[in-house]
């Protein structure tokens, strides 16, 4: 008798169930007391090979014999229980003809005996069923967030460099001209740069988190970029929160450099020294977080991030 891999093996090869196939799946499978999940479960993923030609007499093979098998040797004769409603349920889950043909043997044998077909095998869960298989494969949705955020963050890297470019151009016609437009210009640049950073860290976290992750064969784990270590919704969270703190950081101090020293007022210098205030409260805590502060009470640690930053000013 041949062995069951190789029958799969020329199955494969050939691309059809052949009569001579079928009677080597026959013999295999005659004796059911030696028939276990793996075992059956070559029949369903036979019946799931692509371009595979199946026939009519495989068909009612495959019922026959997982129908035997669950009901009449399996772990518990004459009814599905637990475990083996849950590994039906996980090899029907489209719903073909086959599988429409095995849940109406399975229906009828224990009509038979006065017992019922679990209500997460009938087939009027069909609808609920392709209805979840849709919610599903929703989240591909993500794809064109993934997609717009890559694109919007090779724009923003353009526009970053043209604004390098821009300010070397002017450095390189006049050299010895204030300094101040040239380091707007550069400062310019990195708050772009920073911004498509986010973008990009959103990209990259919201495919890791509702498509696949993104691991390259090529690249081993230990060159994996902490930021891209994206393993759910407070990961991402945090990975944007400290870039977009950066981008703010950077634009205040752009915004700094507009103002008009002859023109300060006493409350425009207040509001300057606030903001530089609330900014190094918002380091620290980033870098408490960043050391283990995550056990610690978020009001403990604003305190003492305040305190700390009042004693360093004194």
């Amino acid at each position: 008798m041949r062995d069951l891999q190789d029958v799969r093996k020329e199955i494969i090869k050939t691309r059809k169930v052949t009569p001579e196939l079928l009677k080597d799946l026959e013999d295999i499978y005659a004796d059911l007391t030696q028939i276990d999940f793996d075992k059956a479960d070559v029949l369903f993923r036979i019946k799931q090979l692509n371009h595979i030609e199946l026939t009519e007499k495989y068909k009612d093979f495959f019922v026959d014999k997982i129908a035997s098998f669950l009901l009449g040797y399996g772990q518990s004769p004459d009814e599905i229980d637990e475990e083996e409603g849950k590994w039906l349920r996980g090899r029907i889950i489209h719903r073909d003809e086959y599988d429409k043909a095995l849940l109406d043997e399975l229906e009828n044998r224990l009509g038979n005996i006065d017992r019922k077909l679990p209500n997460y095998l009938k087939k009027n869960n069909y609808i609920i069923a392709k209805f979840e298989d849709i919610l599903y494969y929703t989240r591909y949705f993500a794809i064109i967030a993934v997609v717009g955020a890559v694109l919007s963050s090779f724009i923003l890297f353009i526009q970053g460099f043209g604004l390098i470019i821009k300010g070397l151009v002017g450095f390189f016609r006049d050299p010895y001209a204030k300094y101040e437009l040239l380091f707007e210009q550069l400062v310019s640049s990195v708050d772009v740069f920073l911004f498509a950073l986010v973008l990009i860290i959103f990209g990259v976290g919201v495919y890791e988190l509702f498509i696949a992750n993104v691991d390259p064969e090529d690249k081993p784990a230990e060159m994996r970029p902490t930021w891209l270590k994206i393993s759910s919704v407070d990961d991402l969270k945090s990975s944007l929160g400290k870039v977009i703190l950066m981008v703010l950081i950077v634009s205040f101090f752009k915004h700094v450099l507009e103002i008009d020293s002859e023109h300060w007022t006493p409350i425009s210098l207040l509001y300057l020294a606030i903001g530089i205030l609330l900014i190094a409260g918002a380091l620290y805590l980033t870098h408490k977080s960043g050391e283990g502060g995550e056990g610690k009470n978020p009001k403990e640690m604003a305190k003492e991030a305040v305190k700390e930053t009042l004693e360093e000013a004194l």
